[in-house]
């Protein structure tokens, strides 16, 4: 019976150094500016950047413009737990 390595012993796979290992938000973003928040929830980061303030823009933005897991996790974010 074969058996498979253990977790320990299997290589993953590696990136080149230039390359984060997440997604990043940019660093000149403009946390006022909703074009710019907005611009990067669609790459899928600068939820740093989502407030009080404009979670419910944000999120009727991404419906219009056809993001609807984007409008749903807004609209999560603003619920209270």
């Amino acid at each position: 019976m074969a058996h498979s390595p253990s977790r320990s012993s299997q290589q993953l796979p590696t990136l080149p150094p230039d390359t984060p290992p997440f997604p990043t938000s940019d660093a000149d973003i403009d946390a006022d500016d909703l074009d710019s928040v907005y611009g990067q929830l669609v790459k899928g980061v600068g939820h740093e950047f989502v407030t009080e303030g404009n979670v419910d823009e944000l999120a009727r933005r991404a419906e219009k413009d056809g993001h609807p897991i984007l409008a749903t996790e807004l609209k999560e974010w603003k619920a209270p737990c």
